[in-house]
């Protein structure tokens, strides 16, 4: 759970019956931390930040994630995730994600095709445990349309029209990670207005899981808001742990 809510800040799948909006991106540089909460306990425990850079070639994004001196102790993460997608749908192109989690590290590289409603994805995969052993892998993989990885998705979903869906729409997605593919489900909640940061702001609240082949539910629900005016910045996102929950807060610029 740790690990999803660093690496995919706002995951969220395409809609059944949806189709993202006309919303663009110009160049952005957004902030967040990381908090763990336990009753009374409320620390922070780590940051992720994200930029994106519009270029002729097409979106060029990187999410960094770093876990507090003190959460190291539990779960060290130092993640780093680039990619480039398409310019008029914001569809992948390149993923590449290299995570140094639990003394272990791995670097897996996806470049994408699309061959009618199909996304190829070509992945190239090494790891180095913590015994020092290394593996690796070239695996080829197809999903149905929408498809995504966990950096395009956090773009797609600030695109999708939620001013036009009903309370308790369900929207699926397939979303690559790593040697498999995942099902992303997502539950549109409503409008909320959310208090973060002594501001108000009116959100779009969802809730997510995630589910495999063998797993129907490899996830307990998450849920985010979703700034629903200007480019719709994801402002929270919560998940529940065995003991006390993870949230990740938008840090507003001074």
């Amino acid at each position: 759970m740790i690990k999803r809510l660093f690496i995919i800040i706002l995951l969220i799948g395409a809609g059944l019956g949806v189709r993202a909006g006309e919303l663009t991106f110009g160049n952005e540089d957004l902030s967040f931390r990381v908090t763990y909460k336990w009753g009374l306990i409320h620390k922070v425990a780590g940051s992720a930040d994200i930029k994106l850079t519009k270029k002729s070639d097409g979106y060029h994004a990187i999410l960094t994630a770093r876990t507090q001196p003190w959460a190291d102790k539990i779960f060290m993460v130092r993640d780093t995730l680039t990619g480039i997608m398409r310019l008029d749908d914001m569809s992948p192109l390149l993923y590449d994600k290299s995570t140094h989690e639990d003394k272990q590290y791995r670097h897996d590289i996806i470049h994408y095709t699309y061959h009618g409603n199909r996304a190829i994805a070509k992945v190239e995969r090494f790891k180095r445990l913590k015994n020092g052993r290394t593996e690796t892998a070239d695996t080829l993989m197809s999903a149905l349309l929408p498809a995504v990885d966990m950096l395009s998705v956090y773009y797609y979903v600030r695109r999708l029209p939620f001013e036009n869906m009903k309370k308790g729409t369900i929207s699926k997605a397939n979303i690559f990670s790593g040697k498999k593919i995942e099902k992303l489900s997502i539950t549109y909640d409503g409008d909320e207005q959310l208090e973060l940061n002594g501001k108000k702001y009116d959100c779009y609240r969802i809730h997510f899981m995630f589910s495999s082949e063998r797993i129907k539910n490899s996830s307990k629900p998450m849920k985010a808001w979703i700034v629903k005016t200007g480019s719709r910045i994801p402002v929270k996102l919560e998940g529940e742990l065995p003991i006390g929950k993870i949230q990740i807060l938008y840090n507003e610029p001074q």
